[in-house]
């Protein structure tokens, strides 16, 4: 399954179930990859995010505060 085209919305419904995935950066938003992130870290669940390249550093510790450490990063 390619989590890339699923909504944000889903995504965030996903993390919250506590269920894993991985998604590439470039497919959604900052502000969008913070929710998913943070939804993570309510039920425990490891998302992977991809693809970091698109990123500056200092938006990836955004990403990792908002998820307490709940998402892998992977290049």
């Amino acid at each position: 399954m390619r989590f890339e085209t699923i909504a944000t919305d889903e995504l965030i419904r996903i993390a919250h179930a506590g269920l894993g995935f991985k998604l590439s950066v470039n497919s959604k938003s900052l502000d969008d990859l913070i929710r998913i992130a943070d939804a993570a870290k309510d039920k425990g669940a490891k998302i992977t995010f991809t693809g970091l390249t698109s990123l500056s550093d200092y938006d990836i510790k955004r990403i990792e505060l908002a998820s307490a450490g709940h998402v892998l990063f992977e290049h």
